[in-house]
Formats: C-alpha cells, sequence, structure tokens
C-alpha cells in the first residue's frame, strides 16, 4: 500500500516511521528535507510539494 505524510515533527516522524518499518510504501514532505533524511535512507521517497505527496500516494 503506497501511503503519504506531510510534517515529520516530534509525533509525525515516528508515525511515518513506523509506517515504513511495516512494509508500507511511504512519501513525505516536510518544510526541511534534513529532517526526512532518516526516512529517505530507510526507502520513503521525497515529494517536492504536498500535493506531489497526494499523487504518489494511492
Amino acid at each position: 500500500m503506497r501511503v503519504g505524510f506531510i510534517g515529520l515533527g516530534n509525533v509525525g516522524g515516528k508515525l511515518a516511521g513506523s509506517l515504513l518499518r511495516n512494509g508500507f510504501e511511504l512519501t513525505v514532505r516536510d518544510l526541511d528535507v534534513g529532517v526526512a533524511q532518516p526516512l529517505l535512507s530507510l526507502g520513503a521517497k521525497w515529494a517536492d510539494s504536498p500535493a506531489a505527496v497526494i499523487g504518489e500516494s494511492g
């Protein structure tokens, strides 16, 4: 299942990480790409805009 996640703060980052660890194809977006780096290194995709997150999520 493809899932998109916008906002990787204190709660969002942990929730997104849990989705990724549980086998979901994850596309992420945050104002700071650096916050997403741990998730990207585990296989998440980066979206350049919130609209791109929607487009990547089934």
